[in-house]
């Protein structure tokens, strides 16, 4: 969805729109290992604010996204609900190239064209930096076995772990050699 400033009236512009999966796989690659799906469309609704300087986006996005452990790599139902608060400002108004230190009033702060906003960018960011760093289905998550691929969260897999087995065991050695 493309929203042309010029048609936005002065008291703002409300915009509610629904997206499936196939609009949010349009912003993935195509060989994307993350395997990415919802649960149910994502809602969105955005309030768009036109200033003489800039443009302020106001609103929130709920969905249910569909992810895959990154310890026990079973998919789980990972609840999206992000409020959105962007200031966009025209290109010709960006500072020069070189780097500089932002303050923390600037982060939110992006450019564009100056004449067409994309909203379906501007959602697709949004939904990309909710995601967790580390996705866990829970915190206590337990993992998989490092012998037999087992998933430990259903219980013991009957693997004998001594110490000699655990990748550190080589250097516990190396260290034993080293002078105190």
């Amino acid at each position: 969805m493309r929203i042309r400033v010029d048609e936005i009236p002065e008291s703002g512009r409300f915009v509610h729109f629904h997206w499936d999966e196939s609009r949010l796989k349009q912003f993935l690659p195509s060989d994307d290992p993350s395997d990415l799906k919802l649960s149910r469309p994502v809602n969105v609704d955005l309030e768009i604010q036109k200033h003489p300087d800039h443009i302020r986006i106001l609103g929130i996005i709920r969905g249910v996204l569909q992810l895959s452990c990154h310890r026990c790599l079973e998919p789980f139902e990972y609840p999206l609900e992000e409020n959105v608060d962007v200031f966009l400002m025209a290109e010709e108004r960006a500072p020069d190239a070189e780097e500089t230190e932002l303050d923390v009033e600037e982060m939110d702060v992006e450019f564009f064209d100056g004449e067409v906003i994309d909203i379906d960018n501007l959602v697709a960011e949004q939904i990309f930096l909710a995601l967790p760093f580390k996705v866990l289905c829970s915190e206590d998550c337990l993992g998989l076995c490092q012998r037999c691929g087992a998933n430990l969260n259903e219980g013991p897999c009957g693997c004998e772990m001594n110490q000699r087995d655990t990748p550190f065991a080589r250097l516990k050695s190396i260290r034993r050699q080293l002078p105190e």
